[in-house]
């Protein structure tokens, strides 16, 4: 019976049950989110992850919105960015970068996944919503910091935080926001 009731205890903390605010912690418990390894990555906002047990799913990095590499992008998303094929060919080099910055941190790595009680478990597509960490870091407001996302119209806790890193990318033009007019 105890054996049943460590294990238990143990899965519910690996699966990250409850949120938190996206700082690393060295045990896989709920309140410190779940380890898990980047798999693939599918762009620069979603990644594909082998939880403990093996366990597969999609991550779609909560808060943040790079630009598409798979689809068009609608430059009305990314404020300033002008609705021309200039905008969107710009948004679209600038998807490849975030995509390729993704893959240089997160491909094959180990990272911490860490979950919002504000934002929910679980976004559109059925995919898991959370703050990806790694190497101590939030790889989510990396993507924000160096002008490769926009914050993402959500509700999430660290949405302020987000909204002043996007402000500081904007006015420095780094990354997608050079492409604003």
């Amino acid at each position: 019976m105890l054996v049943s009731l460590c294990v238990l205890a143990v899965s519910a903390g690996c699966l990250g049950l409850n949120g938190d605010s996206g700082t690393s912690t060295s045990t896989p418990t709920a309140a410190g989110g779940t380890t898990a390894h980047v798999t693939d990555v599918v762009d620069g906002d979603t990644v594909d992850v082998r939880l403990a047990g093996g366990h597969e799913d999609t991550v779609r990095l909560l808060g943040v919105d790079t630009p598409e590499v798979h689809v068009e992008n609608d430059p009305a998303e990314f404020e300033g960015v002008p609705d021309t094929a200039a905008g969107r060919s710009c948004l679209r080099r600038y998807g490849e970068r975030a995509s390729a910055f993704a893959v240089d941190r997160l491909a094959d790595s180990a990272v911490r996944l860490r979950f919002d009680a504000a934002a929910g478990r679980r976004g559109g597509y059925d995919r898991l919503l959370a703050y990806v960490v790694v190497d101590g870091r939030s790889f989510n407001a990396a993507l924000v910091e160096r002008g490769h996302a926009r914050l993402y119209d959500s509700s999430f806790r660290e949405r302020d935080r987000y909204a002043e890193l996007e402000r500081e990318a904007r006015e420095a033009g780094r990354g997608l926001w050079s492409c604003a007019a």
